[in-house]
């Protein structure tokens, strides 16, 4: 410059001129291409990983320190198996394997570990990576369900469990009355079905409140609890009625299984300090593997045998 200035920089221009160059070669979609790929790998919420053809991890994204919270350096080079819940681990070998023979897996649940010392339930994808006929690596995604699988059980357990006092509800108790009366057709076996009602909850509700009486459905429950054992059935049907299958009972059994209930229940009011005491009719339907019914038939005669009762004990 004859002015004797220096001529400054410009790095906008001298980006740019770069930018051409690559174009020219087709360098620059290329790296934007490979910009964008790190940028959604490093912000997905998903875990991203590879593995080795002899199961290592070799990647993890930063979604698995956010899901696990566990460190992912810890990780690389570790066996893939040391991170599976031990009974999910052939599921997960088998999908391994699948993956070495080049077969993609799409979805498909394996509990992993975390920093909490619990297990999170995963949804994984695998898909191999191919050079030359074989597999090099293994790519996978695994996408965080725990919170879902909770809420599905939640809702399960809703859906078969009377949410007041945690006994099975008329819809938890139907299939299984079905598979014990299966049962007893198959193995040629008495069965017995005992139908209760907690008697006078109107008068309870109306005198002391719903919540009192809520209360003493609670404690009919415990009663029937205490009563019988955890492999036998007790469900609360609706409103003020309960069941119970006592499981391997017999006809002779009748006087015993309900003499207890009965027991339980006295000494339940000679000890409980509400204004009120508890009381309940019952009947049993013992079905007879000559003369075979459904299971709707079997409650129906166990309920009549209830309100028969029911019936006598008002008269007095």
């Amino acid at each position: 410059m004859g002015d004797g200035r220096k001529t400054e920089a410009h790095p906008n221009k001298d980006l740019e001129t770069l930018r051409q160059q690559h174009s020219a070669t087709g360098l620059t979609e290329q790296y934007e291409s490979a910009q964008h790929y790190l940028t959604l790998l490093h912000n997905v919420s998903d875990v991203i990983y590879s593995l080795s053809p002899d199961g290592v991890i070799t990647s993890l994204n930063p979604a698995f320190e956010k899901v696990t919270g566990l460190v992912c350096a810890d990780w690389i080079g570790k066996s893939f198996a040391q991170i599976i819940h031990p009974d999910d681990l052939p599921l997960a070998i088998v999908k391994f394997l699948a993956a070495l023979r080049g077969e993609p897996s799409p979805k498909f649940e394996l509990r992993t570990i975390s920093s909490s010392g619990t297990y999170l339930t995963g949804e994984f994808t695998t898909t191999p990576q191919m050079e030359d006929g074989k597999v090099v690596k293994i790519l996978g995604i695994v996408r965080d369900i725990t919170e879902h699988k909770q809420t599905a059980e939640k809702l399960r357990e809703l859906s078969l469990y009377d949410d007041l006092t945690g006994l099975y509800n008329r819809r938890g108790f139907l299939p299984l009355a079905e598979k014990f009366l299966n049962l007893a057709n198959q193995q040629k076996k008495e069965l017995l079905m005992i139908y209760l009602d907690l008697n006078d909850l109107k008068v309870i509700n109306d005198a002391h409140g719903h919540q009192e009486g809520d209360q003493a459905l609670m404690d009919t429950a415990q009663i029937l609890k205490k009563t019988y054992r955890v492999v036998d059935i007790i469900a609360r049907m609706g409103g003020d009625e309960f069941a119970v299958i006592p499981v391997g009972a017999t006809k002779n059994d009748i006087a015993t299984v309900t003499g207890r209930l009965q027991t339980n229940i006295a000494a339940h009011n000679a000890t409980n300090m509400r204004n009120y005491a508890l009381s309940i009719s019952c009947g049993v339907s013992h079905y007879d593997i000559e003369d075979p019914c459904s299971v709707h038939e079997f409650i129906a005669r166990a309920d009549r045998m209830m309100y028969e009762q029911k019936r006598l004990r008002r008269k007095h």
